[in-house]
């Protein structure tokens, strides 16, 4: 297919290639979908006339894009859980085995690539993709003046998918740059330094990715005309411990009362309506399935409650958000070092407790000193990723020609 499309009817030529292709594999959590969404929608809103297209398997996506305008194309869900703290595959929604869908997804792929002909493909954390399936468009070299990016969240973690030999030799054979959403100032320089030894090649820094600072503008009304609330609780997927948490919340949020104001608590959709019925005793409580009203309680609410993701962790921080971080155990440790590190610049705004250790005592005592404190200013954080990350790939398209 040639690059433009000649209408005899308008005597106009129109593009026929995609501008920016992107690429989040389905994890367990969000953040994979939350960043490439966020990247997304900056290139729409800086750059209105390209042509920007999503892959990915996430069944949240329409979550992310939330009021925001971007377009994607969904492939079959892989199902994952956590298991002694590891990722654990499952059977995906529609009946494959987890093998069997990776070879599918893949084939789909190389198809999309070869159809669209993207000028920039940006991938997110996997160079090959969940379970390789990127590794077929990767070596037919389809699209040859296209220019393959990875993007690495800030802390990256003992995931073998980044740091074995087979993975550097791919990054270092097909992708022209690699991008860092972190923040050099907070987290200092080991985490790029480690990168750019796997990889042999320095990354560029460009900031923490937050969908909520691209979604924000979008929500100013239902921010300046809400109500003022106590809490906003986020709890998108639940684990072995995740009941338990529930149970002690509503102890504590029966306590506080209504005093503080009320509180919003978003579930995934699966568990809505039990923990509806857990908090119906409680008025001044609502309990909803996560989806478009998240953004618009958290900027009304004085405190957050949220799981210790790099996704969630953004919404609080690009929002200047206080909130007590609830940690899953994993077993690099990788959000606590993380989160030692964001204390140190943003101090007691973030409220750390263990997964195991969230009694209804430990919860209480943290959400009363949040609720205490004075309201503070934006915290010394480069949140800016997604916009600095959009400009960097249309300097690389407008290089390109």
């Amino acid at each position: 297919m040639q690059d433009l499309y000649y209408s005899k009817k308008l005597d106009q030529y129109f593009p026929t290639r995609v501008d920016y292709l992107l690429y989040a594999h389905d994890g367990r959590g969000l953040g994979h979908v939350s960043r490439t969404t966020a990247v997304g929608l900056a290139l729409k809103r800086l750059y209105p006339e390209a042509r920007i297209l999503l892959i990915t398997g996430s069944a949240k996506t329409h979550v992310m894009v939330g009021r925001g305008a971007l377009d994607w194309i969904k492939l079959p869900s892989y199902q994952t859980v956590l298991a002694a703290g590891a990722s654990e595959g499952r059977d995906g929604e529609s009946g494959f085995y987890k093998s069997v869908l990776g070879n599918l997804r893949a084939e789909m792929i190389v198809k999309m690539v070869e159809v669209l002909r993207p000028r920039c493909l940006l991938v997110d954390h996997n160079p090959v993709g969940k379970r390789q399936e990127l590794l077929p468009a990767l070596e037919q070299g389809l699209v040859a003046d296209c220019h393959w990016v990875l993007g690495l969240r800030a802390i990256v973690g003992e995931d073998k998918a980044v740091w074995t030999d087979a993975t550097a030799r791919v990054v270092e054979d097909y992708y022209g740059e690699i991008l860092w959403y972190g923040d050099r100032s907070v987290l200092g320089p080991a985490a790029m330094e480690r990168i750019g030894s796997h990889f042999a090649r320095s990354p560029a820094e460009m900031g923490y990715v937050s969908r909520v600072r691209e979604l924000a503008r979008f929500y100013e009304d239902q921010a300046e005309n809400g109500e003022q609330l106590a809490c906003t609780v986020s709890l998108p997927w639940f684990g072995p411990h995740t009941r338990s948490l529930v149970h002690n919340l509503y102890e504590v949020l029966d306590r506080l009362g209504e005093r503080h104001g009320r509180s919003h608590i978003y579930v995934e959709r699966s568990r809505a309506q039990e923990v509806a019925e857990l908090f119906d005793p409680l008025p001044h409580c609502l309990v909803e399935p996560v989806g478009d009203r998240y953004i618009g309680s958290l900027l009304n609410s004085r405190v957050a409650l949220i799981y210790g993701g790099y996704n969630s962790i953004l919404d609080v921080l690009a929002l200047a958000t206080p909130a007590l971080v609830v940690l899953r155990a994993t077993r690099d440790r990788e959000q606590q070092v993380h989160l030692d590190l964001l204390q140190r610049s943003v101090g007691g705004a973030l409220q750390v407790v263990e997964e195991v250790e969230a009694t209804s005592r430990a919860l209480e005592e943290a959400l009363r000193q949040l609720l205490a404190a004075e309201p503070g200013s934006s915290p010394p954080i480069n949140c800016n990723g997604a916009g600095n990350t959009a400009r960097h790939l249309h300097r690389l398209v407008q290089e390109q020609g």
